[in-house]
């Protein structure tokens, strides 16, 4: 993967953030497709933790850490059970720097 297409996964987050209750609209930056999902998993109490962005399409995707969780964004507790992580995150390839 090269920065650039690194650049446009930061770049679709950011888009995810500014849109949480309808990310139908947005395009994936690798295949083109409408068909992007995210989940927040953190410290509710201090709204903390890491964002992952991820197209169901193409199966790729990025995780970005130590980010604010949005009030009203999809997003589970740091002690969420892993199975319930991972039937909502599938196993996408992420991008990279």
């Amino acid at each position: 993967m090269s920065e650039k297409a690194f650049e446009n996964w930061l770049l679709l987050a950011a888009k995810v953030t500014e849109n949480l209750d309808s990310t139908e609209k947005l395009k994936c930056p690798r295949c083109g497709h409408k068909d992007i999902d995210y989940l927040y998993i953190g410290n509710f109490k201090s709204k903390v933790g890491y964002l992952q962005v991820w197209c169901n399409y193409c199966n790729h995707g990025i995780h970005i850490s130590r980010v604010l969780i949005p009030e009203g964004a999809k997003a589970l507790s740091f002690e969420s059970d892993i199975e319930v992580i991972n039937s909502i995150v599938p196993n996408y390839i992420k991008v990279h720097p």
